[in-house]
């Protein structure tokens, strides 16, 4: 095949360029200027004139000078190779035939580049002309020897930008010189450098130097060849592999542990790359004095505090993060170092860069926060390490904004590791939750937990974000203390307090339910309390919403209050309304599978329900449970409707304040004095109550327990003031709770089966009947199973339930095998029938004293 004449040999790169972009300016062996391909205001076209090697920063276009022609041109790579032979009277190879040249690159015309005796390279350094076994190709030989004098590794060196290691090279580099570290000891310095001709440059010019094999070589093992040598000196070129070569070598001289001090300087403040090409400008002596004067002036780094120093990329980035060995990240996005031409290549056109990383403080589970820029601002999200180190998932970045593809999917997770790696002391792994309330060491949000970062799902984000604060605690007290003269205002405010001592007192959840005729005030009051933590508007849900949207937000909101309006939106499905109630009250979700087989994280709350509707939430024939998890507050909140008005209005100008303040009141108290306080509030409430409810004993001191604080800590009134005054709200409340106390469900029941046999009674005794539900004898109702379960159930009662509650107390006779049904004559035939004792029916055991008597209000009219 026919040769390639090399393009380095022929053009002029500063020439050429120079010609063909717009604003160049030239510094060393570097060329700025205006893209010539895109709209360019900034100056990011740059070019490598050694190398003829170019790159965009702004469009991400990059190559070599027959790319840049055949860009400039519209042609391709091939003709424009030819057209740069031609426009410089080179004649394009023909034949496949043709011998392949040898390149004769020698020490001699390595030294006569370098400007550097051929002697003593040889002599001083080892250099040796060889040539390949199999090709008879030329090298110089370029010897790494150890400490000990012993060759331990070798470079080749075909021409000028041509390099290979030695066979056997892989993980046996060490320093180039490491030979002379006992002279570098004495001296007491030393000066890394990038590459061997730097290295033999500083050498030639009276400066101990070791040079290091690339900009991203040198490692954290390389240190201990620095024992002994008290000041380290960096030669930062002036580039992008510069930068990679100065935080690499930092990074690893403080993992390594190197004691003494470390000053870095570059050639770059003389206009040239390295210490090589200032020598073959100045001469000799001028380059020994100009870089004695650099080294007199580089600046020191203090490696303890390397963290406070990282450089910045990009300004007004979220975070400062060193570049990666072999990467390039900026405001024009990510770019990869080419290793043969050392010039970035643009991987990708967002710049992504990684914040910090998060682990949660339940589930031991790891995550990663990325930033990325769109449109000139900074945007965070916070994902799974399985997402983001994986090339087939981090394509999700594309549905942020990011320009990431399946295409370039693979070098952005390259880059995005590497970018981790090299700045993991930086990336700081911070505790995160998904929830709000309590956290581990008595933490809480929001407000007392700063240094815990919220992990959540980003539909939760408008949830989050209703946690905020505007106006002044104060103006809040002083809209909320009129209105706590009305016991039942005053209630609902305390139980969004008592949310979160639930935790302490190991008390239940609990709703508070406030229901009653519209213009009451029922909203206005539930935005009042939901004020304390945040927005009220934001912060409040109604019952048109499905059983697993109120079990998310119950499990996020976790040890806050869940306010719940407009009960009547719910329609007219009892079973459903209840089924929520007690999903509620329970505190912990719905247990799901997972994709990979497993579980999804079962969600758990403790909090305190406020809703509010215009019909109770419980009907006649609902469960005994949703009677007891549920506190009515039967009435309207406010005085007249302009005062709900008002605080429909007033919520949520201030808003925010008085829960972390409460909270850390809590904190402050301690959890022992809490619990004893808990102790005496439920010993009261106990006494006024008199009731056989427990449930509600418990919930009412819960909430009494919370405005005894509140008045104290919000309201700073004096402690026997705010005990005085949540008494008289108790008491109030207590009352109105006993006038709504319901019988036990198996009561209701009972009552409903006595009534149905009365105003079904022809059916039991009139043998002429066309419908005949059993018979009556004396004191038993016996009747056919069948109909009974049927009139129960479309009754709302449970058939089962109730029958269990009638067969233990005696009411439903059973047989020997303890079965409902017993056998009786029917028309003179064996019949299976439920019997009924009729006077224990009408009189449930609950309402009978001691001596079987049945009790009857005074108010009731008497038989007799």
């Amino acid at each position: 095949m026919a040769p390639k004449i090399n393009i380095d040999d022929l053009v002029d790169y500063k020439t050429s360029y120079t010609a063909a972009v717009k604003k160049p300016e030239v510094s060393g062996t570097r060329l700025t200027s205006l893209c010539p391909f895109h709209d360019d205001r900034k100056a990011s076209f740059s070019v490598d004139l050694k190398t003829g090697q170019y790159t965009c920063f702004a469009c991400g276009k990059s190559g070599n000078y027959i790319d840049f022609i055949a860009e400039m041109r519209g042609i391709s790579t091939k003709d424009a190779y030819k057209a740069i032979l031609r426009e410089h009277g080179v004649a394009e190879p023909s034949g496949k035939d043709e011998p392949k040249p040898q390149a004769h690159y020698t020490v001699d015309d390595y030294a006569a580049e370098k400007h550097l005796p051929a002697d003593w390279l040889r002599q001083q350094c080892s250099l040796t002309d060889e040539a390949e076994k199999k090709t008879g190709d030329p090298y110089i030989k370029i010897p790494y020897f150890g400490p000990d004098g012993k060759a331990q590794v070798y470079r080749k060196r075909m021409g000028k930008h041509s390099f290979k290691w030695g066979y056997g090279s892989a993980g046996k580099l060490l320093p180039y010189g490491a030979w002379r570290i006992q002279g570098m000891k004495i001296a007491g310095y030393t000066v890394l450098v990038e590459g061997e001709s730097d290295t033999q440059t500083m050498w030639h010019l009276g400066f101990a130097a070791l040079g290091v094999p690339g900009a991203s070589t040198f490692r954290e093992d390389w240190v201990k060849y620095l024992d002994g040598i008290e000041t380290v000196y960096i030669h930062k070129e002036p580039d992008l592999g510069g930068d990679t070569f100065k935080q690499g070598v930092l990074r690893a001289l403080k993992d390594g542990g190197f004691t003494g001090s470390v000053k870095i300087f570059t050639c770059g403040d003389k206009g040239e790359k390295d210490p090589s090409d200032l020598y073959i400008k100045l001469g000799e002596d001028a380059a020994h004095d100009a870089l004695h004067e650099l080294l007199k002036t580089a600046q020191p780094v203090d490696l303890a505090n390397l963290e406070a120093a990282l450089p910045v990329a990009i300004e007004g980035a979220p975070k400062n993060l060193r570049q990666p060995p072999g990467w390039f990240y900026s405001d024009h996005g990510i770019s990869r170092i080419d290793e043969k031409t050392e010039q970035p290549v643009c991987v990708c056109r967002t710049p992504i860069i990684l914040t910090r990383r998060l682990k949660r403080t339940d589930t031991g589970e790891e995550k990663i926060e990325v930033a990325w820029k769109r449109d000139d601002e900074w945007q965070t999200a916070i994902f799974p390490r399985s997402m983001i180190f994986q090339s087939r998932s981090i394509t999700v970045l594309a549905d942020k904004g990011c320009t990431v593809t399946s295409e370039n999917a693979k070098q952005v997770v390259r880059f995005l590791g590497a970018l981790e790696q090299e700045n993991i002391d930086a990336l700081r792994l911070e505790e995160s939750t998904s929830t709000f309330g309590w956290q581990s060491r008595r933490r809480f949000l929001p407000g007392h937990a700063p240094d815990m970062v919220l992990d959540i799902e980003p539909s939760m984000t408008r949830w989050a974000s209703a946690y905020c604060r505007s106006g002044t605690l104060e103006a809040w007290a002083a809209c909320m203390q009129p209105h706590r003269s009305r016991h039942r205002f005053r209630f609902i405010l305390a139980a969004s307090f008592a949310a979160p001592l639930l935790a302490i007192i190991k008390q239940r959840i609990f709703f508070v339910y406030n229901w009653g005729g519209s213009r009451g005030g029922k909203t206005a009051a539930l935005k009042a309390a939901l004020s304390a933590w945040g927005d009220p508007e934001r912060l409040m849900a109604n019952f048109n919403a499905t059983q697993v949207a109120l079990e998310r937000m119950a499990g996020f909101f976790c040890d806050l209050p869940l306010g719940i309006d407009e009960r009547q939106l719910a329609g007219s499905k009892q079973e459903g309304l209840e089924k929520i109630v007690y999903m509620l009250a329970n505190g912990t979700g719905r247990s799901r599978g997972s994709k990979d087989g497993g579980l999804q994280e079962l969600r758990t709350w403790r909090s305190v329900i406020l809703a509010t509707g215009e019909e109770p939430i419980g009907k006649a024939n609902s469960q005994t449970g949703v009677n007891t998890r549920v506190l009515e507050v039967i009435g309207a909140p406010f005085e007249d409707e302009a005062s709900a008005s008002d605080m429909h209005q007033q919520a949520a100008l201030n808003c925010g304040w008085a829960g972390p303040e409460f909270i850390q009141y809590i904190l402050d108290t301690g959890d022992q004095a809490i619990l004893d306080e808990y102790q005496d509030v439920v010993t009261r409430v106990r006494d006024l109550a008199g009731t056989k409810n427990g449930s509600h004993v418990a919930a009412v001191a819960t909430v009494a327990l919370a405005d005894r604080m509140l008045s104290r800590c919000i309201f700073h009134e004096t402690p026997e003031q705010a005990a005085t005054e949540t008494e008289r709200m108790t008491t109030r409340i207590v009352a109105d709770l006993k006038e709504q106390e319901q019988p036990d469900v198996n009561e209701q029941a009972a009552q409903f089966i006595a009534d149905w046999i009365n105003s079904n009674i022809r059916s039991f005794v009139d043998g002429n009947y066309n419908q005949r539900f059993g018979y009556v004898d004396g004191d038993l109702a016996c009747i056919f199973p069948s109909l009974l379960r049927e009139a129960l159930e479309n009754a709302g009662f449970s058939y089962r339930k109730t029958m269990t509650w009638l067969a233990e107390n005696g009411i439903c006779q059973v047989d020997k095998a303890g079965k409902y049904q017993i056998v009786k004559k029917y028309d003179g035939r064996p019949v299976r029938m439920i019997v009924l004792d009729t006077v224990l029916l009408a009189t449930p055991p609950s309402e009978a004293d001691e001596d079987g008597f049945t009790v009857l209000p005074e108010s009731e009219d008497l038989p007799f």
